[in-house]
């Protein structure tokens, strides 16, 4: 495959140590030269997450591509087509071109390996920030006043900035706990959204892909099993009306909603302890 007639604008390619790296000129330098496997973890998710410090002072997050559901028992991290890290920065780039805030993209490390490829997703690192289940692991199982105002201002910034991503036409395809990350600043809450793999963006989404979205979420946030549970039903409904602001989105009763998410969780959690 010739990835010069599909490389996005903007970015360079460079054929180093038997890989190809693709980058914005200010990064090529530093990712023809790294290793991921010896950065440093950063996070965790499917795979491990890497960071790498520039001399500059600024922060890139390398990201392979893993495999979920039952194929990640057989062929984890290869590919027939390096597509996915290019597909993947053009949605980013459109998302933030719409106003969505997204890690931005440094450019990717592709290795083939015939007649698969593997692929590395580069992101400049959102810096202080928590994943929105790092943030409810450490909510107190008795908060004080101060927690529980912080986490209503939490749910609200939420429920907008999900409704403005929607509003922008984005459907991320993994919208989970840890794809979503919160920033304390001056100005309130702030939310990001990361990790747009497979991700589409379209000049609108349907309601039934809104929903999907939402109960996606929903479903992340139960899978983590924490005891006691961080978000009740009244979380959910303030969430739900931060989202709609006022429309009637998802019909008019909120409660119906409510029931489908918990519908939704029940049947792919059955699913899910069949075919893991």
């Amino acid at each position: 495959m010739n990835l010069t007639n599909i490389l996005p604008d903007g970015l360079q390619l460079r054929e180093t140590g038997g890989r190809t790296v693709i980058a914005l000129p200010e990064y090529m330098a530093a990712l023809a030269e790294c290793e991921p496997a010896s950065l440093p973890e950063a996070g965790q998710g499917r795979a491990a997450i890497r960071r790498l410090e520039l001399p500059s002072g600024r922060k890139l997050l390398v990201r392979q591509y893993r495999r979920g559901g039952v194929l990640r028992a057989v062929n984890s991290s290869r590919y027939l087509s390096p597509r996915r890290a290019l597909d993947e920065i053009l949605v980013c780039r459109e998302a933030a071109a719409r106003g969505v805030p997204v890690a931005a993209p440094a450019g990717a490390i592709i290795q083939r390996q015939p007649p698969f490829w593997l692929c590395w997703l580069v992101t400049e690192e959102i810096e202080e920030t928590v994943d929105l289940g790092g943030y409810l692991r450490w909510l107190p199982a008795a908060p004080t006043r101060e927690v529980l105002a912080e986490k209503r201002e939490i749910i609200d910034a939420l429920g907008s900035a999900i409704r403005a991503m929607h509003d922008a036409g984005l459907y991320h395809a993994d919208l989970q706990a840890r794809n979503i990350l919160i920033r304390r600043s001056p100005a309130g809450v702030e939310v990001f959204f990361v990790d747009l793999d497979k991700s589409t963006i379209a000049a609108s989404l349907t309601e039934s892909q809104r929903a999907d979205n939402l109960r996606r979420l929903n479903r992340s946030i139960l899978k983590m099993r924490l005891n006691p549970e961080p978000v009740d039903d009244d979380d959910r409904r303030r969430f739900l009306a931060a989202y709609r602001a006022g429309q009637p989105i998802f019909g008019d009763s909120v409660d119906d909603f409510l029931k489908t998410c918990r519908r939704h969780a029940a049947i792919h959690s059955i699913a899910w302890r069949v075919f893991k």
